[in-house]
């Protein structure tokens, strides 16, 4: 009897309840908390009973269709890591999350967010590479992840990004030659590589990119080293 009982119980939690479990937004959000905020000491205004479209989530704006498209969390004093969740929310267009303390890896699955046109996550503490997957976020215009610890090498799948107008991964660990298939970003205005361990030869086609406005590829060890401005 009681084992009934706490089936039927859990049954009900789970069919039933109108927040985490029918709102997959919500609970992307949640999953985020978690890892991002790991104390509870910034977001404790994403509850699990919350609607994150009524203004009363930290950082949180939304769509005229109720869905989630922007998360500004700038500067909140946030130590933990990304969550691979954040992928579900595929109505983003803005994801800024820039001067924090966030440490671990990009995780992959951001390129789930095929709608994004701005990724700010520079001034933190992540490292690994970057990933590749990010060359298919066929909507992004600002790409900002300097001034962390990443390591590798620039992906060359970067230069499927054919929106882009800001790519700035200056100030990082990043390593290896700088791919030839930047030039193909015929959006590219602003290109900063500075102050990384990036070897080999500048790439024409990168320099000679049409509406390239600054390049800055100082402090590496290129065989050229020179700033458009």
């Amino acid at each position: 009897m009681g084992i009934t009982v706490f089936l039927f119980t859990l049954l009900f939690f789970f069919t039933h309840s109108p927040h985490v479990y029918g709102n997959a937004e919500l609970r992307a959000l949640m999953d985020m908390k978690a890892l991002l905020d790991p104390r509870g000491l910034y977001l404790s205004s994403w509850t699990v009973n919350g609607d994150p479209c009524d203004g009363s989530f930290e950082g949180i704006g939304c769509n005229e269709a109720g869905r989630v498209s922007n998360i500004s969390l700038q500067g909140k004093g946030l130590s933990g890591k990304l969550s691979p969740a954040i992928g579900e929310l595929k109505h983003l267009t803005g994801l800024y999350i820039h001067y924090n303390s966030l440490k671990g890896e990009i995780p992959k699955e951001i390129a789930k967010l095929t709608e994004l046109s701005d990724l700010y996550l520079n001034v933190n503490n992540l490292s690994g590479e970057i990933p590749p997957e990010i060359g298919n976020m066929g909507s992004l215009e600002v790409l900002q992840l300097c001034y962390n610890q990443l390591t590798g090498s620039i992906p060359t799948q970067l230069g499927s990004l054919k929106n882009l107008s800001v790519l700035a991964l200056q100030s990082n660990q990043l390593t290896g030659a700088i791919p030839a298939s930047l030039g193909n970003l015929e959006m590219l205005m602003r290109l900063d590589l500075s102050y990384n361990n990036l070897f080999g030869s500048i790439p024409m086609k990168v320099a000679d990119a049409p509406l390239l406005e600054v390049l800055d590829i100082r402090n590496n060890t290129l065989l050229a080293t020179y700033l458009l401005l």
